[in-house]
């Protein structure tokens, strides 16, 4: 009699997957087998299509494991009720968060030209190259004493035309800690790394940053450029965009951006070796106070 139920209980079941394959079994209906091979036939390409599942060959010890979304259908002899597998949907996936849009900052820029004077020009050029019939020759290079005068010159200039650049940056007016300057122009013919000049505690106060160019004439050298990168604003994180504006480094013009932007210097082909066939440049930076 038990036998007799045991053979009643048990269903052929007969596996068609992708490809054309088929594998039988034999299962009894309470088997917990049975009912995940419906509940992958079921959720076949809603999610776990990637999971595999294993089925046993009772005749000689071996596995078959089957992908999940390798089940094509299913047959059973006899039929039997799928509603009584009570098999359970599937939980739906959180969807993924949706990235905020980026949002692109345009960096700005004032340049000037003609920013010293003819005279605090020809004094700043005449600090840098002698003068010809004198006794030295090539370019003498600036100390921090021979500098100074025309530090201070073009510190003073900055000063006075700050209001008008913060108007044209679209900027309000802020208490003025101080305006530093390197004291030796740059002419180093490499070009410079992308930078930002405002990402350290030691430099959280400045606004604004200026460059100053200045040459012999004519023009004896191709290239540094700089470049101004415009911001991206994603998920509430700032950092450089791919899109940039670019400075031409024209003869006594200064140019000025917020501090906030990322930049880089491009590099210069001198026409000569001479060092004096470089563009140079004096960098600054304004600071609030804080």
């Amino acid at each position: 009699m038990e036998a007799r139920e045991l053979e009643l209980n048990r269903v052929q079941v007969i596996v068609m997957m992708t490809g054309g394959h088929q594998y039988e079994l034999s299962l009894t209906r309470d088997e917990p087998l049975l009912k995940e091979l419906f509940q992958a036939l079921s959720n076949r390409g809603k999610n776990g299509g990637k999971e595999v599942f294993k089925i046993p060959n009772e005749e000689d010890d071996s596995c078959l494991y089957i992908p999940r979304d390798a089940i094509a259908a299913i047959a059973t002899i006899p039929p039997i009720s799928v509603q009584s597998l009570n098999l359970q949907p599937l939980s739906p996936q959180p969807e993924p968060s949706p990235q905020q849009p980026q949002q692109l900052i345009e960096s700005s820029i004032v340049q000037l030209d003609n920013f010293l004077k003819p005279a605090e020009y020809q004094q700043l050029i005449e600090t840098i190259f002698p003068q010809e019939g004198t006794a030295s020759s090539g370019i003498q290079l600036p100390t921090p004493q021979s500098f100074a005068r025309s530090r201070e010159v073009l510190l003073h200039r900055v000063q006075m035309m700050l209001p008008d650049v913060l108007i044209q940056l679209g900027l309000e007016g802020f208490p003025l800690a101080e305006m530093e300057a390197e004291e030796i122009p740059n002419h180093a013919t490499e070009g410079e790394g992308i930078s930002t000049d405002g990402n350290s505690p030691e430099t959280a106060l400045r606004v604004l940053n200026f460059m100053y160019f200045f040459y012999q004439t004519p023009k004896p050298f191709t290239g540094g450029e700089v470049r101004v990168y415009d911001s991206q604003l994603v998920n509430h994180q700032v950092s450089a965009a791919q899109s940039y504006k670019t400075i031409e480094p024209r003869q006594n013009s200064i140019v000025f951006f917020l501090t906030s932007n990322a930049y880089e210097v491009l590099r210069v082909y001198p026409n000569s070796p001479a060092f004096r066939d470089r563009c140079f440049r004096v960098q600054g930076w304004i600071r609030r106070s804080g």
